[in-house]
Order: C-alpha cells, then structure tokens, then sequence
C-alpha cells in the first residue's frame, strides 16, 4: 500500500495535471506526560505516531490559492488580497496559514495545496498542529523561505487563536515538526528545545481509542486553563522567590497547600507532581525502567482525574481495564480531558 505522502502526490497530479513541486509529511503525537503543562511553560514527554498530514504543493501561473481537502473531499479558493473566515475549519486554517506567511512576506504566488491524512481528529492526537505544520511548510517553501521547527511551533498557535478563535501551545506543533519514528522527546516548552530518548525494543507506545468524543470548544477546557493560570499566580504570590508554578518542589508545595482554595490547590498540586513525574519519567527512560515509566503514566491519570478533574468515570474505567492486563505497563488518557484516546505503554 503506498505511502500518504505517495498517495497525495498521486492526487494531485491527477487533479492538478502536473507533479507537485514539492511533498511534506507530519505526524501526530502522543503524550506520555506532561498534559497542560505547556501552557505553563514545562517539560513534556512525547512521541509521533504512525498516522500523519501530508501536504503536496505547486506554485500556479495566476494569483489564487486552491486547497484541496481532501478528506472533506472539499475544495477552497481564494485570493491572496481578499482573505476573510469560510465558516469552514480546515479552509479558515488554510487561509490563515496562507495570510500567516503573507504578513511578512507581500506578495505572495498562487499556489496549489492538496492535504491529506489518516490521523483522526479530535482525540487528542495533535491533528490541529499537524494540519498546520504541512500547510506552513509548503507555503513557505513556496516563497523559497526556510521555517525551524521552533518557528513552525510559534507559528501555529497564533493561526489557531486568529482564525479558529481556540487557545494552543507550542508543544504540540513542536514535537509533529521535530519528532522522528520510534523515538521519545523531551520537551522543555519555556526554551523550546528537546532530548531525544527512546524505548527499549521490547515496548511500544500506542494511542488505544476510548469511543468517547470530546471536543476542544468544550467549555470546561478554557475553564481549566483560566484555573490553571490562577493557580500560577496565587503560588507564586505565596512562596518569596519562586518564579514559576512548575518549578515548586513537591516538598515546598506540601508546606504551603493549606494555604490555598480547594479548586487551586488541586490545580497546583497537578502541576506540582506532573512536573515531578516528567523528571521521574525522563530517568526511568534513560534507566531503561519501563516498569517505572508506566507507573508514572498511570500516576498521571489519576492525578488528571482527582487534580485536575478532567477524566470521566467510563476513560477512568478503561484506564482500570487496560492496567488490568499483563502485557500493559502503563495506560492514561491523552489530550485536553473528558475523552478521546489513551496513550498506553505495553510489552510487545
């Protein structure tokens, strides 16, 4: 079976009758600790999986931009100097993406983009960020500019807040940007650079879907992000010479949570131990302890359902489930919370 990327360049020269200048890939990616913690700045520990975006491009002879999406098996044009919202999600990121490079650029060439992936979206597997980061690669590359994946991960953010009207972080589009098959990245968010660890042959990381959907304008999700930032100032207030919440020892935070409200004191002490677990993680990887590691994950899990208040009783169920069998060292859920998919840690 070929490639995405194959099949995308066959697409398109079958509908654009000519070969595409050019082909990017991105994959998703898969946290395996370190949930919210971008939006504070912290360390993550993540890793691509199998499915992806692939984009094929074209410069065109005239001044329109032609998308072809192909799994809304849909198609959008426009001109460069006549950029406004389609109501449509995968065209308005598009467009943005388009009018993004323009900013800096003027002029900008007319262009072919034919887009597809088989990532599914809306579980928690970054297929925002993916989408993007092809997009942004091959418009650049159309203007002949060269884009680091710390631009690229600075970049999306800013195209989801303008023509999506959601809040992101550079993680993500950090990790699909920069993460090869089979390996594991440590992030640091605040500098935006990583370690690239990996695991031993005789485990794999798999993203096990849950049946329950969510969706990222859950109002419940901004609600934990305002809390989250709360939670920041008010410890930080509250210890003389801290700077940031995740940087808190977990014995400093033990001395001072009575101090707190319930609703931070939880949100605190998630990003007080999560940051504790990404260090305990980013050792047992280096140690080789994939006992330790999925250990960690399930941590993880229950501090997002108690802490943080982001689970439900069926994820929590078949987090329960998974951790039940054998061969399955660590299982938690992945994304922004109430569904989507575990990331799970097992034998193979």
């Amino acid at each position: 079976m070929p490639s995405l990327k194959t099949t995308v360049e066959l697409q398109f020269g079958g509908r654009c009758k000519r070969p595409p200048q050019g082909v990017h890939f991105a994959p998703g990616r898969l946290l395996l600790l370190g949930e919210h913690l971008p939006l504070l700045d912290g360390q993550v520990l993540a890793t691509p999986v199998p499915e992806g975006v692939a984009c094929a491009w074209g410069v065109r002879p005239d001044s329109r931009v032609v998308v072809w999406g192909m799994n809304a098996r849909q198609k959008d044009s426009f001109h460069g100097d006549q950029l406004f919202k389609s109501g449509r999600v995968w065209a308005d990121l598009a467009r943005g993406a388009y009018a993004h490079v323009g900013r800096d650029r003027g002029r900008m060439p007319g262009i072919d983009l034919m887009v597809m992936g088989d990532l599914p979206q809306g579980e928690g597997l970054a297929s925002s960020a993916a989408y993007l980061v092809v997009l942004l690669r091959s418009i650049y590359e159309a203007v002949g500019v060269y884009r680091s994946k710390w631009e690229l991960a600075e970049d999306v953010p800013l195209i989801e807040r303008e023509w999506r009207g959601v809040e992101s972080d550079t993680a993500a589009p950090y990790v699909v940007a920069a993460a090869k098959p089979g390996q594991v990245l440590y992030v640091d968010c605040r500098h935006l650079n990583h370690e690239v660890l990996h695991l031993d042959t005789a485990h794999e990381l798999c993203a096990e879907e849950t049946g329950i959907d969510r969706s990222r304008s859950d109002p419940r999700y901004d609600a934990r992000r305002l809390e989250l930032a709360v939670a920041a100032d008010e410890v930080v207030a509250a210890v003389p010479d801290l700077f940031r919440l995740p940087d808190l020892s977990v014995k400093a935070f033990v001395q001072i949570e009575g101090r707190l409200s319930e609703v931070t004191r939880k949100r605190a002490r998630y990003v007080v131990t999560e940051t504790h677990r990404v260090s305990r993680a980013y050792d047992a990887l280096q140690r080789g302890d994939m006992q330790k590691l999925g250990q960690l994950m399930y941590e993880a899990h229950q501090s997002l359902a108690h802490d943080f208040e982001s689970s439900t009783r069926e994820v929590d169920h078949l987090v329960d489930l998974a951790m039940s069998k054998p061969s399955i060292l660590g299982a938690r859920m992945n994304g922004m919370g109430w569904g989507g998919r575990l990331a799970v840690l097992q034998s193979t």
